[in-house]
């Protein structure tokens, strides 16, 4: 008997997806190198990939199909839409004309960070990650940022679920020192990233929240270990964040 609490699954959805994802990761591929990469029969394969192209979703503009820029209108629409993008959009290109660093704005869904904005500037570095890049909140200021200020069963019930992977030598994977990192997190109100998601990258970070009590997202200015320290973070960057911060929760409210 099938228990009742168990999900139920359609095998082709998820192949259909499976190809999707090895398309994003390993770019244009033939019908041949997707059947090997699935190992699923070539005919099986053409069908799924068939599908994928007449709903939009892969293109075949020669002998190999890729994923197509239906993705990006789909994510455009979404972030679009969101308050938090359209209250933060200018506040964080203010950020980075006033700092000279990369800012971003981010949410959390599903466990993850979730990268919404990056403003950019020519002179900064930070950790490449690209629009709508899922990364670990343990690992980032943003998502150490929106851990710290989730109720407490479901800050503890994220990192039990997502766990405290390795990103680099600096990344925090003890349950206890991340919980301890939190708390002083919540005392003075941001937190810093140093080297923990990409190497020789600092950032920090705020919370934001909609009527002090529902959390958003966050907003970081990141760059260089060697520009941000701890003095410009506490007289510099964290002051910036905090007026930017207020400004955005106003605009949502």
């Amino acid at each position: 008997m099938t228990n009742d609490d168990t999900p139920r699954r359609l095998k082709s959805v998820d192949r259909a997806f499976d190809i999707i994802e090895y398309l994003r990761t390993q770019g244009p591929s033939t019908l041949s190198t997707v059947a090997e990469a699935m190992n699923m029969p070539m005919s099986t394969t053409h069908i799924h990939l068939t599908t994928l192209v007449e709903n939009g979703y892969v293109v075949k503009p020669d002998d190999e199909y890729e994923c197509s820029l239906r993705f990006l209108q789909t994510g455009g629409e979404l972030r679009d839409d969101l308050a938090l993008f359209q209250a933060a959009e200018d506040e964080i290109d203010e950020l980075t004309e006033e700092l000279g660093e990369y800012a971003n704005v981010v949410t959390m869904q599903d466990g993850y960070m979730v990268q919404l904005y990056k403003s950019r500037n020519r002179s900064s570095i930070d950790d490449n990650a690209t629009l709508g890049s899922y990364l670990p909140l343990h690992a980032t200021a943003t998502g150490k940022a929106m851990l710290a200020y989730l109720p407490e069963k479901e800050r503890l019930d994220t990192i039990d679920r997502r766990g405290l992977h390795t990103e680099t030598e600096a990344t925090i994977t003890d349950r206890d020192e991340l919980l301890e990192e939190l708390t002083e997190v919540q005392e003075r109100g941001y937190s810093i990233n140093r080297n923990e998601h990409f190497e020789g990258v600092c950032a920090v970070a705020v919370p934001i929240l909609v009527d002090s009590k529902e959390l958003i997202g966050a907003i970081s200015v990141s760059g260089p270990s060697s520009r941000i320290g701890d003095d410009r973070i506490e007289n510099e960057i964290s002051p910036a964040l905090s007026d930017k911060r207020n400004i955005i929760e106003l605009k949502i409210r």
